[in-house]
């Protein structure tokens, strides 16, 4: 075999090997099982891809690189997420992605730009079907994983913990299942690309044996959908659905009959799943029966709303308050937002005020939950401007040939497959207005468009002239080869290093303080320049400096007390506007004041400089309050509590402790407010009721 066609060959399969590995590859052994994974599996195999399509040129002389529509698009896009870059508020997250993520950051988009022109130039219509069919293998096993985890039976938690059941997961993984991709709305927008796929396969079956297997593959798709109980993907298909009947009609619409059949059954079978297990809709699902042979848990759908429906907020109302946030980012950032990925720093300098009434207000938002929000409030209009001028042009593209094809045939079957792959991509457009992608949704993102082009073009001929192995010729593979080396050894070391930031917060909530310091240096030893390394080793440091004082190390305890203060602001200078640092850094002070007193006031001006990032949260300006308590300063403490409550009326445990502070000054009948406003929120409560009867007296 020739060099060039080897390295052509190695490209063709790695490709359908990525598409297959990446929605089911997560691990149990980091601190994040899923994204993180499936991110550096997407580098490990960019670095592979693209070195083999440079050892085409290095082996051809020659650049290797066909033109698409679509080049300049998306050279604008990649453009603007590098000014965006530049003129971030944190470079770093920028740059690599929010930590455990890494999806979203320029480093990310460059892998996902350099796949889709490697595949545009390495691969033909024979590697497109390949891709799809090992897309379809996957999304089978994920849909029975899924299914299973519905009825009770994790294969992750056989993997775990050896036990074929779901109670290794915190979530309520029966009620909204995930399988391997980590989260309910991902898995559903992943599954809504394959059903479209397979509903044309379906409908061009070519005997009953291909028909089956494509209803088969439909119905465990669909059910699993089902199952996660996702909105946003359960509209992305409904939408993607529409927009392919309307093709097929346009084609079609003087000899629809050999459709009628398949389309019936299809629907009838789409039908019987809804009735039996429900719809991600409370409004549908309040129309159809509950059937008493199923499991509780197995018909979450038809008894329930979403998770948030039942366990808090409504996550409508969730969205639409950090939309607000995210709004209020874009007019402040109106150019190029505020960096690329950085929506969990910038966010909270904007929150509205609102977010504190709803359950979930103490959550962490690393995403505005509408993809086009966030490129709008993190790369500004003109990130959001290339990405929308990306999505217009390649849709008025492929609308362009299928109107094209129109006026000159009516048989669509030869263009079947892009049909299926476009619809597909367009329910990603809708489920990423109520969401965000991950890994696995933007590669279909990105890459789909390639799939088109190849498919739409004329096949090529891939066979060139050996050209004599010289000298240079074998330096420049020779450096190839150490370069993609070094990059797949770094790649590596980034999930080692992340191995050991997992045990070392293992181990630390433990209290097993030591471990968790080795750990946190091994892992900085790998990556000493990730902030959040650093972050963790300061916390762990200030505990052990705690203990080696009360052992009587003085010295030892010195040393580890420079290294929390010392790697706390380290990691700062490397993410400055990354709350959680600021936090521990206040952690990191006010255990050290048991040390020295002195430090009690460096806690007090971190909370300050916590709240400038974040000056609506109730909980941190609470915090300044008790240490300002403290400090001695009762009546400055007071003010700023009240503050608290005044950002969150329903603060019970602030409400709480002005209670006990107006009780002590002697002044009961603010306490008794205190103490009232809770009762206001709860209805009644014995307790405080009691209380109250006391101050009364």
């Amino acid at each position: 075999m020739k060099l060039d066609a080897f390295f052509q060959k190695t490209i063709a399969w790695l490709f359908p090997i990525l598409f297959f590995l990446v929605p089911l590859f997560f691990t149990p052994y980091n601190s994040e099982l899923f994204e993180f994974n499936k991110m550096l599996l997407v580098y490990a195999f960019t670095i592979l891809i693209v070195g083999a399509w440079c050892a085409r040129m290095i082996g051809q002389k020659r650049l290797i690189f066909q033109k698409t529509p679509l080049d300049w698009p998306l050279l604008i896009f990649l453009i603007s997420q590098f000014l965006s870059f530049l003129l971030s508020i944190d470079r770093h997250t920028s740059l690599w992605g929010y930590y455990s993520r890494f999806n979203g950051g320029l480093l990310s988009v460059i892998a996902y730009l350099l796949l889709y022109w490697a595949f545009i130039n390495n691969c033909q219509t024979k590697d497109v079907h390949k891709i799809i069919k090992a897309s379809l293998a996957a999304g089978l096993i994920i849909s029975f994983y899924g299914i299973l985890e519905h009825f009770g039976h994790s294969f992750s938690c056989l993997l775990f913990e050896g036990k074929f059941n779901v109670d290794c997961w915190v979530q309520d993984v029966q009620a909204r299942v995930f399988a391997t991709l980590g989260q309910p709305n991902w898995l559903a927008a992943y599954l809504a690309v394959l059903i479209l796929i397979a509903i044309v396969y379906l409908l061009w079956a070519k005997n009953k044996r291909n028909f089956a297997y494509y209803l088969i593959l439909n119905a465990s798709y669909f059910a699993c959908l089902l199952f996660t109980g996702s909105r946003s993907g359960f509209l992305g298909l409904v939408t993607a659905l529409g927009v392919l009947g309307i093709f097929i009609f346009l084609f079609y619409r003087r000899n629809f009959r050999p459709f009628l059949r398949p389309c019936l059954i299809l629907t009838t079978n789409y039908l019987l799943l809804i009735v039996i297990f429900g719809s991600p809709f409370s409004q549908i699902n309040r129309y159809l029966p509950r059937w008493s042979f199923l499991p509780e848990k197995a018909v979450p759908a038809v008894t329930v709303g979403t998770q948030l429906e039942t366990g808090g907020t409504e996550s409508g109302k969730i969205r639409q308050i950090v939309w607000q946030g995210a709004w209020e980012i874009f007019r402040h950032y109106p150019i190029f937002g505020s960096g690329v990925e950085t929506f969990a720093h910038s966010y909270y300098n904007f929150r509205p005020v609102a977010h504190n009434t709803v359950s979930e207000w103490d959550f962490l938002y690393n995403k505005a939950h509408n993809e086009y929000l966030n490129y709008l409030s993190t790369t500004g209009i003109v990130g959001l401007g290339a990405y929308l001028f990306f999505i217009g042009w390649f849709i008025a593209q492929t609308v362009s040939r299928f109107k094209k094809e129109l006026t000159s045939s009516d048989n669509l079957n030869p263009y079947s497959l892009i049909l299926a792959t476009f619809c597909g991509w367009l329910s990603i457009l809708v489920s990423n207005f109520f969401g965000f992608s991950v890994v696995i949704i933007s590669l279909y993102f990105y890459l789909i468009p390639a799939f088109i082009f190849v498919l739409s073009r004329p096949p090529t001929a891939s066979d060139q002239p050996s050209l004599p192995f010289t000298l240079s010729r074998k330096i420049l593979f020779l450096v190839l080869l150490l370069t993609t080396f070094y990059l797949l050894l770094t790649t590596i070391n980034l999930w080692r290093a992340d191995f050991f930031y997992s045990l070392s917060q293992k181990y630390s909530k433990q209290n097993q303080y030591v471990s968790s310091y080795q750990n946190i240096t091994k892992a900085i030893e790998i990556a000493p320049r990730e902030p959040i390394f650093l972050n963790e080793l300061s916390s762990v440091a200030a505990n052990l400096a705690i203990l080696a004082a009360e052992e009587k190390k003085a010295s030892m305890a010195a040393e580890l007390t420079t290294v929390a203060i010392h790697s706390g602001k380290a990691a700062l200078e490397i993410s400055p506007t990354n709350l959680n640092f600021g936090k521990t850094q206040v952690r990191v002070f006010y255990l050290l004041s048991a040390l020295d007193p002195n430090y009690l006031e460096e806690a007090i001006n971190s909370l300050r400089a916590a709240i400038s990032f974040a000056p609506t949260d109730p909980k941190l300006v609470y915090n300044l309050g008790l240490l300002t308590a403290k400090a001695g300063q009762t009546k400055e403490a007071l003010a700023i509590i009240e503050k608290a409550v005044e950002l969150k009326p329903n603060y019970e445990e602030a409400h709480r402790t002005l209670a006990l502070f107006y009780e002590e000054l002697g002044n009961n009948q603010d306490a008794i407010k205190q103490l009232e406003a809770i009762l206001k929120q709860k209805g009644s409560d014995p307790e405080i009721e009691a209380e109250i009867e006391k101050l009364k007296k």
